[in-house]
């Protein structure tokens, strides 16, 4: 390749790398906020339903249990609290597992954004490596004139 030919292409070379990883950004900032939105549905929408079911629960076991007459100590006492103990476990779970689909999905928002660097390194190697082929070729020519 001729001098310029070199230094055109390190110069597309970089370019693409840049536009890539202007994608790459870009996929990395909706996956943040994918992340960060589906957090927010179960703060919003996910546990306050939970909590209001589990409420009308345990309201309904406690009426079951007086409306029988029964006194609510003992075994009737024993029960409502193994259901809450259920209840909050339940809670509990729902409420890591929805911190851990936000914290994955910031992870690979944090890889994506490491991809696009990467990309953009490769672009600077390539633009520098074309400035050593642009040499090389300008100091070919140079000897096959002077050969």
């Amino acid at each position: 390749m001729s001098f310029f030919g070199d230094l055109i292409a390190g110069q597309g070379a970089a370019r693409a790398a840049n536009y890539n990883a202007g994608l790459l950004e870009r996929d990395a900032k909706v996956k943040e906020q994918n992340a960060q939105q589906a957090y927010k549905v179960f703060e919003q929408y996910d546990l306050p339903r939970f909590n209001y079911y589990a409420e009308k629960q345990q309201d309904a076991l406690r009426t079951s249990i007086l409306g029988s007459g029964v006194e609510f100590r003992g075994s009737a006492l024993a029960i409502a609290l193994e259901n809450q103990i259920m209840i909050d476990t339940d809670r509990d779970m729902m409420q890591y597992n929805a911190e851990i689909a936000r914290e994955a999905g910031l992870n690979d928002a944090i890889m994506t954004r490491a991809e696009a660097n990467v990309e953009r390194f490769r672009g600077r190697v390539a633009k520098r490596a074309s400035y050593f082929q642009a040499a090389g070729s300008l100091l070919g020519d140079y000897k096959t004139l002077t050969g």
